[in-house]
Protein backbone atom coordinates (compact mmCIF):
# COMPACT_ATOMS: atom_id res chain seq x y z
CA UNK A 1 0.00 0.00 0.00
CA UNK A 2 1.62 3.54 -0.80
CA UNK A 3 1.63 5.89 1.70
CA UNK A 4 0.23 9.39 1.11
CA UNK A 5 1.92 13.33 1.34
CA UNK A 6 0.27 13.35 4.87
CA UNK A 7 1.88 9.92 6.13
CA UNK A 8 4.91 10.64 5.00
CA UNK A 9 5.03 13.99 6.57
CA UNK A 10 4.11 12.20 9.81
CA UNK A 11 6.74 9.63 9.28
CA UNK A 12 9.54 13.02 8.61
CA UNK A 13 8.15 14.56 11.90
CA UNK A 14 9.20 11.70 13.96
CA UNK A 15 12.30 11.51 12.50
CA UNK A 16 12.73 15.46 13.23
CA UNK A 17 11.66 15.40 16.23
CA UNK A 18 14.09 11.76 17.40
CA UNK A 19 17.06 13.92 17.13
CA UNK A 20 18.63 17.80 16.44
CA UNK A 21 21.70 15.90 14.03
CA UNK A 22 18.93 14.54 11.55
CA UNK A 23 19.27 16.58 8.53
CA UNK A 24 16.68 15.39 5.60
CA UNK A 25 13.78 13.27 6.04
CA UNK A 26 12.70 11.69 2.49
CA UNK A 27 10.56 8.85 1.00
CA UNK A 28 11.09 7.31 -2.10
CA UNK A 29 7.54 5.21 -2.88
CA UNK A 30 8.03 1.58 -4.96
CA UNK A 31 5.28 2.82 -7.71
CA UNK A 32 5.23 6.56 -7.54
CA UNK A 33 8.89 7.77 -7.36
CA UNK A 34 9.88 10.22 -4.46
CA UNK A 35 6.28 11.54 -2.70
CA UNK A 36 8.40 13.87 -0.06
CA UNK A 37 11.91 15.21 0.34
CA UNK A 38 12.24 17.70 2.69
CA UNK A 39 15.97 19.53 4.64
CA UNK A 40 15.62 20.86 7.80
CA UNK A 41 15.30 24.35 7.40
CA UNK A 42 17.90 25.61 9.48
CA UNK A 43 20.61 23.15 7.80
CA UNK A 44 20.17 24.15 4.17
CA UNK A 45 23.65 26.05 4.52
CA UNK A 46 24.96 22.72 2.27
CA UNK A 47 22.74 20.36 1.09
CA UNK A 48 24.42 17.07 -0.15
CA UNK A 49 21.31 14.90 -0.53
CA UNK A 50 20.49 16.65 -3.70
CA UNK A 51 22.99 13.98 -5.54
CA UNK A 52 22.35 11.35 -2.97
CA UNK A 53 18.69 11.47 -3.82
CA UNK A 54 19.41 10.96 -7.86
CA UNK A 55 22.19 8.16 -6.71
CA UNK A 56 18.90 6.00 -4.83
CA UNK A 57 18.01 3.78 -7.34
CA UNK A 58 21.14 2.02 -7.24
CA UNK A 59 20.91 1.16 -3.51
CA UNK A 60 17.43 0.71 -3.19
CA UNK A 61 18.46 -2.37 -5.71
CA UNK A 62 21.13 -3.65 -3.62
CA UNK A 63 19.28 -3.56 -0.78
CA UNK A 64 16.63 -5.65 -2.43
CA UNK A 65 19.38 -7.99 -3.57
CA UNK A 66 21.27 -8.25 -0.70
CA UNK A 67 17.96 -9.50 1.32
CA UNK A 68 17.69 -12.51 -0.54
CA UNK A 69 20.82 -13.87 1.03
CA UNK A 70 20.94 -11.99 4.39
CA UNK A 71 17.50 -11.66 5.26
CA UNK A 72 15.37 -8.50 5.70
CA UNK A 73 16.86 -5.60 5.72
CA UNK A 74 16.32 -3.41 8.84
CA UNK A 75 18.13 -0.11 8.14
CA UNK A 76 21.36 0.34 6.21
CA UNK A 77 24.21 3.31 7.40
CA UNK A 78 26.92 5.12 4.85
CA UNK A 79 28.93 7.01 7.58
CA UNK A 80 30.76 10.08 5.73
CA UNK A 81 33.47 12.58 7.29
CA UNK A 82 31.08 14.94 7.36
CA UNK A 83 26.91 12.91 7.49
CA UNK A 84 25.46 10.01 8.01
CA UNK A 85 22.83 8.19 5.71
CA UNK A 86 20.47 6.39 6.92
CA UNK A 87 18.08 3.94 4.06
CA UNK A 88 15.48 2.29 6.09
CA UNK A 89 13.42 -0.07 4.15
CA UNK A 90 9.92 0.39 4.36
CA UNK A 91 6.85 -2.06 3.14
CA UNK A 92 5.88 0.48 0.26
CA UNK A 93 9.27 2.43 -0.57
CA UNK A 94 12.27 3.73 1.41
CA UNK A 95 12.99 6.19 3.82
CA UNK A 96 15.82 7.90 3.56
CA UNK A 97 17.30 9.86 6.26
CA UNK A 98 20.82 12.10 6.94
CA UNK A 99 22.23 13.55 9.94
CA UNK A 100 25.28 15.24 10.89
CA UNK A 101 28.07 13.08 11.44
CA UNK A 102 28.13 12.54 14.99
CA UNK A 103 24.66 11.00 15.15
CA UNK A 104 24.77 7.68 16.88
CA UNK A 105 24.59 3.83 15.68
CA UNK A 106 22.30 2.97 17.96
CA UNK A 107 19.90 6.08 17.33
CA UNK A 108 19.85 4.75 13.82
CA UNK A 109 18.27 1.47 15.39
CA UNK A 110 15.71 3.43 17.51
CA UNK A 111 14.89 5.83 14.03
CA UNK A 112 14.23 2.44 12.12
CA UNK A 113 12.09 1.14 14.57
CA UNK A 114 10.38 3.86 15.64
CA UNK A 115 9.47 4.55 11.37
CA UNK A 116 8.62 0.97 11.17
CA UNK A 117 5.80 1.30 14.15
CA UNK A 118 4.62 4.24 12.72
CA UNK A 119 3.73 3.01 9.59
CA UNK A 120 1.79 -0.15 10.89
CA UNK A 121 -0.03 2.50 12.86
CA UNK A 122 -0.48 4.65 10.64
CA UNK A 123 -2.02 1.68 7.82
CA UNK A 124 -3.73 0.03 11.03
CA UNK A 125 -6.06 2.97 10.65
CA UNK A 126 -7.35 2.75 7.10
Amino acid sequence: MALNFSECKTLRDIAFELDESVRYFGFLDNKQGMILSELRREKTIQNPENQLVSDLTFFKGAMSSWSMYFGRVRHAVVTHEGYKIILVPLSSGLAIVTTDAHFPLAKADELSAKLRQSLELLTSKV
